[in-house]
């Protein structure tokens, strides 16, 4: 337990290597799922994209698919958007004396430290609704507890978190503001988050523990992000 122990704490400090997010953004007549590494949108492999919610401006469900037909998934909906969820496999990554390495342990050469797999749910925001202020049934999601549409820079944005419809306590975050904040959930699942800048604001809550489901790994890394424009 030692050995693991040590294994997932070399994992937790390199959380960088995973600070990647998928978002919404409006194309047209469709949608698309963008992933973000910090710094800027890059390529994904489209069956990545598992999956896809979306909900109208008046807050209630309205029917969306993935079309996998083009280079890049287009997501079609039967109405406009206030919010949109995704589910991302963000695949498995290895930690060797090179960092990390979106590989299997048995291509890496050299020792390897540690192994884990790696999922995303994520929320885009469009328009408010105050539906929107209640979860919304994924694995692991951020709840925004008020409108974050009407932040402006130098507010602060609370959130809840839950994994399983349950408040997640100690939660760690990375946004686009910064990319190892200090503040985490408190015992009944809320932060409170910091606005620090103008344009898309991206933030995420993180989840890490040890798994055996998958023989490939020896961790598993789950993250829900919240995304939208501060005016």
């Amino acid at each position: 337990m030692k050995v693991f122990s040590l294994a997932l704490a070399s994992l937790l400090t390199a959380s960088v290597c995973f600070a990647h997010q998928i978002v919404a953004s409006k194309k047209d007549n469709s949608y698309e799922a963008m992933y973000w590494n910090h710094e800027a949108f890059e390529p994904y492999a489209k069956e990545q994209l598992k999956g896809v919610k979306a909900f109208g401006v008046n807050g209630k469900s309205i029917s969306a698919g993935i079309d996998y037909s083009g280079a890049v998934p287009k997501i079609l909906t039967d109405g406009d958007v206030g919010m949109m969820s995704f589910s991302f496999d963000a695949g498995h990554w290895v930690k060797g004396t090179k960092g990390f390495e979106h590989v299997s342990a048995n291509q890496v050469k050299g020792v390897v430290f540690g192994t884990l797999k790696s999922h995303k749910f994520s929320k885009t925001l469009f328009n408010w609704n105050e539906a929107f202020s209640k979860p919304v049934g994924l694995y692991m999601e951020m709840v925004p507890l008020v409108n974050p549409l009407a932040l402006k820079v130098g507010d602060t944005f609370p959130v809840l978190v839950l994994k399983e419809g349950i408040p997640l306590a100690n939660a760690g975050f990375e946004s686009s503001d910064e990319e190892e904040p200090s503040y985490k959930t408190d015992a009944y699942g809320i932060a409170q988050i910091p606005v620090k800048k103008k344009g898309l604001f991206i933030v995420a809550a993180k989840y890490y523990a040890q798994q055996y489901a998958d023989p490939s790994v020896d961790a598993v890394t789950i993250q829900s992000s919240l995304s939208f424009t501060v005016k």
